[in-house]
């Protein structure tokens, strides 16, 4: 028998649902309320990616595109934070001050069990606040034969999404971005490229020179033979902060013309190798393309024999 003061005493320890006769309970929380606890969540959810929307909407088009991206981003784990947080506190009782005192351990655990997680994180904060790429920008991550040129087309808080030449999404962990190699061809606004021609040693070199540096100057997104618009905008880069912290001199355009070079000779034949620069970064392969084939068709037409290749 238990004396009636101590089973007072017990009844009133017992929690509100406890006491109801609710047999069903998860942590000393009622079934009910953990339901209406993950409804909020998801209506919170809901309310973080429409919010996301409406500000992308809002801000698309008269901010620039990252900014715009950020700020919804801001807002919409905002709501998600506060729906979890509200939650948490009025369904499930949740004591702010235990968790806080919790927080030492629960951050042993989390450092132990997510380690490339929280890297990746941490990569994302820096990628924002030091800004090494931008959405949009052009770049080469790592070794060429990693990525190849490809266009950034999303920077999350873990990942970073890619998009290349053929179409392809590359999702890269952020910390790979801190970690490796990054090649911007959009903050250096230019891109080489280059075309290498074989031809017999008894060739005149001189009349090789000749086609191969007329066929680069006639092309009109070759440096610097790029319209009004176009050398002035070049130009421009030249004077950006960026690239002036970068270079001391403010190199001019006549700097960057197609130069023809002899890189080997083999075999009997004699590579040339012609270098030239362009601002159409998508389209390098359009005008390597373009250069060769009119190379190669002036070439064969006055039967000189010719090997070629791209790097």
């Amino acid at each position: 028998m238990v004396p009636e003061k101590g089973l007072t005493l017990f009844t009133a320890h017992l929690s509100p649902a406890m006491q109801a006769g609710d047999p069903t309970l998860i942590g000393g929380v009622s079934l009910d309320a953990f339901f209406v606890f993950l409804f909020t969540l998801l209506a919170f959810l809901f309310l973080g990616n429409l919010a996301y929307m409406l500000l992308r909407r809002l801000l698309d088009g008269r901010v620039a595109h990252g900014t715009a991206k950020w700020a919804a981003a801001i807002v919409q784990y905002g709501v998600i934070i506060v729906g979890i947080y509200a939650g948490a506190r009025y369904l499930l009782a949740f004591d702010l001050r235990t968790f806080a005192a919790s927080l030492g351990i629960l951050g042993i655990v989390i450092a132990v069990s997510s380690t490339q997680i929280t890297q990746n994180v941490l990569a994302g904060i820096l990628i924002t606040i030091n800004r090494p790429i931008h959405l949009e920008e052009w770049i080469i991550v790592g070794e060429r034969p990693t990525t190849g040129l490809a266009k950034v087309r999303d920077i999350s808080f873990t990942t970073t999404i890619l998009q290349g030449l053929d179409g392809g999404l590359i999702l890269m962990p952020n910390s790979s971005i801190i970690s490796s190699k990054v090649v911007n061809y959009s903050r250096g606004g230019l891109l080489e490229i280059r075309v290498s021609l074989s031809v017999p040693a008894t060739t005149d070199l001189t009349r090789v020179r000749e086609i191969a540096l007329a066929v680069a100057l006639e092309d009109p997104w070759v440096l610097p033979n790029f319209n009004t618009t176009g050398r002035s905008g070049a130009q421009t880069l030249f004077d950006l902060p960026y690239i002036r912290r970068l270079r001391a001199d403010r190199p001019d355009l006549a700097h960057f013309k197609p130069t023809i070079l002899i890189s080997s000779v083999s075999d009997g034949w004699i590579k040339v190798t012609m270098r030239a620069w362009i601002n159409k970064i998508p389209r390098k392969d359009e005008i390597t393309s373009r250069y060769l084939k009119e190379v190669l068709r002036r070439l064969q037409a006055e039967g000189i024999p010719v090997r070629a290749e791209v790097s």
